[in-house]
């Protein structure tokens, strides 16, 4: 198969070691999103790694802050929480298992300004700088961003049950605010910060709408993932008049795990695309161009704690991880007009570019 010569395109300036917004001379910025939907496997975690990826590839500084207490993003990104044994207890000389690195509960407990920052790690997903675009590597030529990670683990939703309503400020004090000794807040030092929530409307999913400026929702194309589109957004609401934050604004909504010959799935578009003309509608939220397809490459990347793009280099998964990474690639760059970022003109141009004209899916021509 011949593949139409892409050409080259100059990186924006920038610097690999700091954010856009400082390099821009912006220290205060509203570019954390909390991943959210109230039904549970509605692919929050999927699209959080999807996105790591592609962000990542185009050339810019992103940080996952894992809140779900079954770690599944900490483990996709190679950073599952260790535990040693530090003590035993008094009663019954049980082992006091604690964890090696600092983790997200350590970060909420310490309730200090810019603690955040002590407790990211850095991942390597091995990008090969030498590949072109379409085969895994950079978007700018040279350039990978950079990827962080505040790990979780199952120890928060025990803590979590314990929380009283102050509580629930302690991650944005952690992750908005700076420390007394830098002036700048974590969240300014990266591109883009993602918070990945657990299901349901617990006070673990308040505490990381608290410490955003924006939700992104995400669900299944299937029958009861769209009747979590409403409950989310009424939980939205919730956060924004009993938890005062007014601040919260609703980015869209990507559908997961979509099938494109399923006639099922095609009336359940049209059903919310429906609800969505009705007046005072309970699925006013803009829904986002491309569907995250349904393919196994993404589980296997998950399982082998890589990024998807790194199938697309060879072999029989490549055309499905193609069609992946462009609909990733697509939600990317809506995500980064959303929150207005400085380089998202130029990085849309240039993944417009990055695609041979005979590999493009239909989302290149539509964002």
């Amino acid at each position: 198969m011949s593949v139409t010569p892409v050409p080259e395109v100059d990186a924006p300036e920038s610097r690999a070691d700091t954010s856009t917004w400082l390099a821009n001379g912006i220290t205060s910025t509203d570019n954390v999103i909390a991943l959210m939907m109230r039904k549970g496997g509605a692919g929050k975690t999927t699209l959080t790694l999807l996105l790591l990826d592609a962000l990542a590839r185009m050339g810019l500084r992103v940080l996952a802050v894992d809140l779900d207490p079954q770690g599944n993003t900490s483990i996709g990104l190679g950073h599952k929480v260790q535990l040693e044994v530090t003590g035993h207890t008094k009663l019954g000389n049980k082992p006091i298992m604690t964890p090696t690195e600092p983790t997200v509960l350590e970060v909420i407990e310490a309730d200090t300004a810019g603690v955040a920052d002590d407790a990211i790690q850095t991942v390597d997903w091995g990008y090969d700088l030498n590949e072109p675009f379409h085969r895994g590597g950079p978007l700018f030529p040279g350039r990978i961003g950079a990827i962080g990670v505040i790990p979780s683990y199952r120890a928060l939703e025990v803590s979590a049950a314990t929380w009283r309503p102050n509580d629930l400020e302690k991650l944005a004090t952690a992750l908005l605010l700076p420390a007394e000794q830098s002036g700048i807040a974590p969240n300014a030092r990266w591109d883009v910060v993602l918070i990945d929530t657990p299901p349901g409307g617990s006070l673990i999913s308040i505490q990381a709408a608290k410490a955003a400026y924006h939700a992104l929702l995400v669900t299944q194309a299937q029958r009861f993932g769209v009747e979590a589109i409403p409950e989310t957004l009424m939980l939205v609401d919730d956060i924004r008049d009993s938890y005062r934050h007014e601040e919260l604004n609703v980015l869209g909504l990507v559908f997961n795990e979509y099938t494109d010959r399923s006639q099922t799935q095609r009336n359940l578009m049209a059903q919310v695309d429906a609800e969505q003309q009705k007046q005072n509608s309970e699925f006013e939220v803009e829904v986002w161009k491309g569907r995250v397809p349904n393919y196994t490459v993404v589980d296997k990347s998950q399982n082998a704690e890589a990024p998807l793009s790194a199938f697309l280099t060879s072999g029989a998964d490549r055309d499905s991880a193609r069609k992946v990474c462009q609909v990733a690639e697509g939600v990317a760059i809506q995500l980064l007009e959303g929150i207005r970022h400085p380089l998202a003109a130029e990085v849309k141009q240039a993944w417009k570019q990055a695609w041979p004209a005979n590999l493009r899916m239909p989302i290149v021509a539509e964002v």
